[in-house]
């Protein structure tokens, strides 16, 4: 019979005391720093409006209502960026005090590897990254949106959309389009100007209309009691202002045209909207149409992003429990607890900027939303590597 030592096989420990005690650590710890951080944010965006949004209450009790409402309204929206790097200082937090607790050398000295040790981890960033997720696809617009229908707060007066847009120039169908959205749904488009362009590029027809109605289910507009001049066309009936001066074309009018604008209805009811306050479903559409006006890669790069951070607090979460273990598995130097905290900073500052970069087109959206997530696994591969290679090595001295 073989008498050679066998190596303990390496397990997770998803259930009993220790997973339970060390997730509510983390759950705990996280809550705090969030609400810390949060309260930061609220500081900050409630203090520029704050009279106008007490004044919505009637009353002292109505005004404090008001700001409390408020208050909630921003929350999802407040909070859904930050959670990432509120999860990996939160079990950094319960990391430290394990380890100045003398808890982890007594849950490593009972036979549990590093490794046995990252169901409470696991367990913190699978709850809170579906947490994430649902206040910045959902939560969050839904919020805003009612910010929006009652005019509540400087951004609901902003972007109001029961009044009309600015007029706003954009291609459309191989030609220009101008005119003042109605958002609906179902959009309507008012003080329409068309300029349709030839295979040349050059003019070939203005339409101009008070009102435009689409026809649904087509990517055709109907046009109705306006005035149209073609290339060409010396008919006319009537002299008008084109473009603001008076010219010596003449104008047509009639009562109903169709004209192809080629544009997503979808996309001129969440026009001027900033792609965090659009519902993840609606970005989806709107990133997968081919008929969006601007550029498609900033409501792309938003949809990787959300879909990302169902994932990202987990790493972060993960990232902050491995570094420990390297650089903290005994002791809390103050340069290796600073060097965490900057590493955790640094993943932070690079999910920002790829979500920027992303949305300006300088990234790939695929890529702004997965490169600081697959990092991030490559980072833990390499520290658990290294963090069984020193244990390998702890235990041939051991036994020397």
């Amino acid at each position: 019979m073989s008498t050679a030592p066998t190596r303990a096989r390496v397990v997770l420990a998803p259930f009993g005391r220790h997973t339970a005690y060390l997730l509510a650590g983390y759950l705990r710890h996280v809550l705090i720093v969030t609400s810390v951080l949060l309260a930061i944010a609220l500081t900050i965006d409630l203090w520029p409006q704050f009279q106008d949004v007490a004044a919505k209450g009637s009353g002292n009790f109505g005004a404090v209502w008001s700001v409390v409402r408020f208050s909630a309204l921003r929350t999802p929206g407040l909070i859904a960026p930050l959670l990432p790097f509120a999860t990996f200082i939160g079990v950094l937090w319960t990391e430290v005090a394990h380890t100045q607790s003398g808890e982890r050398m007594l849950v490593w000295n009972s036979g549990r590897s590093p490794l046995q040790c990252l169901s409470p981890v696991l367990l913190a960033g699978l709850i809170l990254g579906g947490a994430d997720f649902i206040m910045d696809g959902y939560l969050g617009p839904a919020s805003m949106n009612i910010q929006m229908a009652e005019r509540f707060g400087r951004d609901g007066v902003r972007l109001d959309r029961a009044k009309l847009s600015n007029p706003a120039w954009m291609t459309a169908g191989g030609g220009i389009l101008r005119a003042q959205i109605e958002y609906g749904p179902p959009p309507v488009l008012r003080n329409v100007m068309f300029f349709a362009r030839d295979a040349d590029g050059k003019l070939a027809e203005v339409d101009i209309a008070p009102v435009a109605v689409w026809e649904e289910g087509t990517d055709r507009w109907s046009m109705q009691n306006g005035q149209y001049w073609k290339a060409g066309s010396d008919q006319g009936v009537s002299r008008t202002l084109f473009a603001g001066r008076a010219t010596r074309q003449t104008m047509t009018p009639f009562a109903e045209k169709s004209v192809t604008l080629a544009i997503d209805p979808l996309w001129f009811t969440w026009h001027s909207l900033q792609p965090q306050y659009i519902p993840l479903p609606v970005l989806a559409k709107l990133a997968s149409s081919e008929h969006v006006p601007d550029a498609r890669g900033r409501y792309e790069t938003r949809v990787h992003v959300v879909l990302a951070e169902a994932v990202l607090p987990g790493l972060m979460a993960l990232l902050a429990s491995a570094l420990s273990m390297l650089l903290m598995a005994y002791r809390t130097p103050a340069p290796a607890l600073v060097g965490i905290v900057f590493s955790g900073y640094i993943a932070h500052f690079g999910i920002k900027a790829c979500l920027i970069m992303g949305q300006n087109d300088y990234m790939n959206p695929v890529i702004a939303g997965w490169l600081v997530p697959a990092c991030l696994i490559v980072a833990l591969a390499t520290i658990f590597a290294l963090i069984e290679t020193q244990r390998r090595g702890r235990r041939a001295i051991s036994a020397g």
